[in-house]
């Protein structure tokens, strides 16, 4: 969904916007300001109080997102799992789907000032040691991306995708799993404009750091780099992105038809898990 500053800041966060049922999780939830300082520190080398003020204004971030998300989160889940309990169409799909692109997008919108003042205190020095996390990172992503032949990459896309199902299901059935390969090999591998796009957005970043204007031009352009990504992306990709989010909804909806009773007894139990914690970690702190 979903990286560069943003992965920075929000990354404890994001971690647990789908919060995870486990006691575990919910202690990560209330200790992300602290998770949040350790990222950003990765990425930026911190110092001269950097590290506090990250947590500070995480911290901040954190109570708005526990006051104001969570009880969304748990009216979502709790449709969900209603709609599970028969059955989850495409459309059903694509609905969730939607809603939590917006649920992130509202945090990413309400973090934004804060980065841009971030953005603002960080040196020259941090700005080089970014850009060569940038480029280490991205070494080994294109290398764990475009390993082996093509006939392996679609190998680990579809075992990538029934691991994902398996979290929610149980195991997979032989016939489910061969339903799986089949939809995963009629989709698009689309690795290659996605490594161009995160390029794009590191670039983006870096010449933002650099040029040091306005923060009102930070907030702006941090805006368009994390938010409204249609707006620099080439038509033909975004067609293909939502080409090829429009094939996993038809391929929910078509395992969700052949779901055992076990299986859609664990879904169910998995959503009103999630539901749950996000009701306990809305009044919790």
């Amino acid at each position: 969904m979903k990286r560069l500053l943003a992965r920075a800041l929000l990354a404890a966060l994001v971690a647990t916007l789908a919060v995870a049922c486990s006691s575990a999780t919910r202690v990560a939830y209330n200790n992300s300001p602290l998770a949040a300082a350790w990222v950003v520190d990765d990425w930026f080398d911190l110092h001269d109080g950097q590290r506090e003020w990250v947590k500070e204004r995480f911290a901040r971030l954190l109570a708005w997102h526990r006051a104001s998300e969570l009880p969304a989160y748990e009216r979502l889940l709790q449709d969900t799992a209603a709609r599970a309990a028969s059955r989850l169409t495409e459309e059903d799909a694509r609905r969730v789907h939607g809603e939590m692109r917006a649920l992130y997008y509202r945090v990413v919108r309400k973090a934004i000032p804060d980065m841009a003042d971030f953005m603002l205190q960080v040196h020259p020095e941090q700005i080089g040691f970014l850009e060569r996390k940038f480029a280490e990172d991205n070494a080994r992503v294109v290398k764990e991306s475009l390993k082996g032949t093509p006939q392996e990459r679609l190998e680990a896309r579809v075992k990538r995708y029934a691991d994902r199902v398996e979290d929610w299901t149980g195991r997979l059935s032989p016939a489910q799993r061969d339903l799986v390969r089949a939809r995963v090999s009629a989709m698009e591998d689309l690795t290659e404009e996605w490594l161009g796009d995160r390029r794009f957005r590191q670039a983006e970043t870096i010449a933002l750091l650099r040029a040091r204007p306005s923060r009102e031009a930070v907030i702006a352009s941090l805006t368009r780099i994390l938010v409204d990504s249609d707006s620099w992306r080439r038509p033909e990709y975004v067609a293909r992105l939502k080409a090829r989010d429009a094939q996993v909804f038809a391929m929910i909806a078509a395992l969700d038809a052949t779901l055992t009773p076990e299986q859609r007894g664990k879904l169910q139990r998995r959503l009103s898990g999630y539901a749950a914690d996000a009701a306990y970690l809305a009044v919790a702190s």
